[in-house]
């Protein structure tokens, strides 16, 4: 176990001694160190009776003796404090060794009460055993009273605020969006949970078109079959407009005289991210917005275009008092955010982190900082790839008129259905058409749903968080959004090694309370005195252990030649393969991981330690007895070892207490296991589509060809001696069209290289 704490904001002696002083704590120089510290265990609400001061000695026979304060009774005691247990989870005598190898910040030398104070300080911001760090496990066991006011310590606001007691309500925002076309602005239903306070509360919102509901049966019926025949495509070049999206953006005021109205709708329950609930009993309001197209809101689903961007963006409008919102759909009354003080933060995962994406985009003002985890930076780059059809990992089939049913949750309410089912059903089909599957290739409708090329008109901060085994959003969205940002904006990412998993509840990571002290600072009015990182990896190798690092990509490559001779592959299967790739695609999988699929698999031995870091680049010389085709492709770490898994273990159920008894979550961590490979990065493109996106060309039959592949962006530690593996094929059973036409590939190795970027 290692406890990585990127949350701790340097003090100064003055600064650490006013926050002790604040919390009640005794901080006077002159006193004797044993009784400083026993003054400090005084306040705390914890059996002090059950604690261990040295191998020979229980604390409160400690106390009661001539023994003197040591380094080692105090990290002995701290060690308990955190959840450790003494003679079984570390040895009394080493106590500090302990401490250390856990990355607690130990104070060593001369013991005097300044560096006692300094010790203690830091201890009540280190990690605890359970998830959560110290002190703020003191205050969810009633160190400090509920009492609905801010109390600040190490720039973190701490959870003093009633859980129990919390305003839950309903609003409708007017958006300048009509994507129903029936003359009247779209209605946004919006859920408010905020505890109560005399003053004014900043705002964390998630935007989840999934949070009113879904409609499974809808999206079943919607999904596309995988089996047909590569088309071959028309030759042409695609030209695009880059859409002016201001007039969905503009505010227009309300020209209705209404009354205001406190009297707002109620609810009780509903889905809650449990950040945003840690976050709730720190003074943090939490709103959730599902967007046009859902239950309670106007309008059509129109899946992540700047209508639906609009229709969250319009929210924030409302909390900066640039907007209207009504109590109910019939627009009689209008409801004022007069408890908001306008500082937004967007939070969430998927479809949620890709809104606070786009969201970004708008520069709408009062947005201060998104935490995007797992975000689509571009809809194209979800559901296709370089000129191909590739279904998000998990979900072959799907594409985005699947997932406009699936969020389209209006229909679920009867008497939406038979208002507007008629219309819904029309304008999907369209969308059906608009996607173009048969082809695969980049359009206007797509361009429309590409939040990169208005990343100049950012204006926040950009929390970008990302699994590196993420192959449902891949690597590659984050990637593009962080390095495609203007150099003045802040940006940091958090890139780990789970796939498609939220990590605020991991041991070894304070990501809470990193967030914590990251929003304190921007919606609080305070100085953000954090200093982070750029970028925050998760090492592959070992379990538990997150690296500091300047960038996500780089220049500097190593290339490594394929071989001397020429490799073939067929792209059909016998029936009864073909059948069973297609009915279970794990099946192709495991085959294609252990040689056993049609594929050239090249091996190459690692020469040195290396970094990669960024795309790699697959340079092929191919050839094709055909004028159409598909390049695969999958870089795989060879050789049985431990390894990370992708999603986390629960280590203890509803061990992390986000507050005051209010919401528990479970803790968790990814755990090593013994594995025989791991996938590191992958890839596929449309042969056609082999010189430029933007571009369909001719694939000559029977000649050669150089291809340039980009594989997904990662960051993964090789050792020398470690062997990968390039697996080129055609046709992928999970993510590809399954093709089964009678095409034989040739690659020549002598002229193909792998190209990788590595951080020195």
């Amino acid at each position: 176990m290692k406890f990585n704490q990127f949350s701790i904001v340097e003090k100064s002696m003055e600064e650490k001694i006013n926050e002790l002083k604040e919390l009640g704590f005794d901080t006077s120089l002159q006193a004797d160190n044993k009784e400083l510290f026993s003054s400090f265990l005084a306040k705390i609400p914890y059996d002090l009776s059950t604690l261990l001061a040295s191998n020979k000695e229980s604390y409160l026979d400690f106390l009661a003796s001539s023994s003197k304060l040591s380094w080692d009774v105090f990290y002995t005691i701290g060690l308990q404090l955190l959840g450790f247990t003494a003679f079984f989870d570390f040895s009394p005598e080493q106590s500090l060794e302990f401490a250390s190898d856990l990355g607690i910040n130990v104070l060593e030398g001369e013991l005097s009460a300044e560096t006692l104070i300094e010790a203690w300080y830091l201890l009540l911001l280190t990690r605890s055993k359970e998830g959560s760090i110290l002190i703020e496990k003191f205050v969810a066991d009633d160190f400090l009273p509920m009492d609905n006011k801010y109390h600040f310590f190490n720039d973190k606001s701490l959870a003093t605020f009633d859980t129990k007691n919390l305003i839950k309500e309903v609003v409708y925002v007017e958006s300048s969006v009509d994507s129903n076309f029936d003359g009247k602005k779209d209605l946004i239903k919006v859920q408010i949970i905020r505890p109560k306070y005399e003053g004014k509360l900043p705002s964390v919102m998630t935007a989840s078109p999934y949070h009113l509901g879904v409609n499974t049966k809808a999206n079943d019926d919607r999904l596309h079959p995988m089996e047909a025949d590569l088309i071959q495509k028309e030759e042409k070049s695609i030209e695009l407009i880059n859409q002016d999206f201001s007039d969905i953006l503009k505010i227009t005021p309300s020209a209705d005289d209404l009354p205001l109205t406190d009297e707002t709708e109620k609810f009780t329950h509903g889905w809650t991210y449990t950040l945003n609930d840690y976050l709730l009993a720190r003074g943090f309001a939490s709103i959730y917005v599902a967007g046009i197209g859902t239950r309670g809101s106007d309008g059509f689903m129109t899946s992540g275009d700047y209508q639906q961007v609009a229709s969250v963006t319009a929210v924030i409008d409302w909390l900066n008092g640039r907007r209207p919102a009504y109590s109910s759909h019939a627009r009689k009354e209008l409801v004022e955010a007069a408890w908001a003080n306008g500082l937004v933060a967007m939070t969430g995962k998927s479809y949620l982190g890709t809104l606070a994406y786009g969201a970004a985009t708008t520069g709408v003002q009062g947005l201060e900082v998104i935490l995007a985890e797992a975000g689509i930076s571009s809809w194209y780059d979800y559901y296709r790839d370089n000129g191909a059809i590739s279904s998000p990992g998990g979900f072959p089939g799907e594409d985005l008129d699947v997932l406009a049913a699936l969020t389209y949750s209006k229909n679920l309410d009867g008497a939406d259905y038979l208002k507007n089912n008629s219309f819904y059903e029309g304008e999907l089909d369209k969308m059906t058409a608009e996607i173009d599957r048969k082809s695969g290739d980049y359009n206007q409708y797509w361009h429309d749903r590409n939040y990169l090329p208005h990343l100049d008109k950012v204006r926040a901060d950009v929390l970008a968080v990302h699994g590196l085994q993420d192959w449902n959003v891949k690597p590659k969205h984050a990637y593009e959004y962080v390095n495609g940002l203007p150099e003045h904006l802040v940006s940091h990412s958090f890139l780990h090694q789970g796939e498609h998993i939220y990590i605020n509840n991991f041991q070894s990571l304070d990501f809470s309370e990193t967030i914590n002290t990251y929003f304190t600072g921007k919606l609080l009015g305070r100085k953000l005195n954090l200093k982070l990182p750029k970028v925050i990896w998760q090492e592959n190798n070992v379990e538990g252990h997150f690296k500091e690092l300047e960038n996500f990509g780089e220049a500097t490559r190593k290339n490594f030649k394929l071989g001397h001779e020429i490799s073939k592959f067929e792209n059909s299967y016998p029936q009864d393969k073909f059948t069973s790739y297609s009915q279970n695609y794990k099946n192709f999988i495991k085959d294609l991981y252990e040689g056993e699929a049609n594929a050239s698999y090249i091996d190459l031995k690692i020469d040195q330690d290396l970094l990669v870091n960024g795309k790699m680049t697959l340079n092929v010389r191919i050839k094709l007895n055909d004028s159409k085709g598909l390049l695969s492709a999958q870089i795989i770490e060879l050789g049985q070892k431990k390894r990370l898994n992708s999603l986390a273990s629960v280590l203890e159920p509803k061990a992390i207490d986000l507050g005051h008894n209010f919401i528990y979550d479970d803790l968790k961590e990814l755990k090593l296991a013994d594995s025989p490979y791991k996938l590191i990065s992958k890839s596929l493109m449309n042969l056609q589509n082999r010189e430029d996106l933007l571009k369909i060309t001719e694939v000559p039959k029977d000649t050669w060809m150089d291809v340039k592949l980009d594989l997904q962006p990662t960051i993964y530690q090789l050792k020398a001696g470690d062997t990968i593996r390039i697996a080129l094929y055609s046709t992928d059973f999970e993510l590809t069209i399954r093709d089964n036409r009678q095409v034989t590939y040739e690659i020549d190795l002598e002229n193909s290289s792998l190209s990788i970027p590595y951080t020195k």
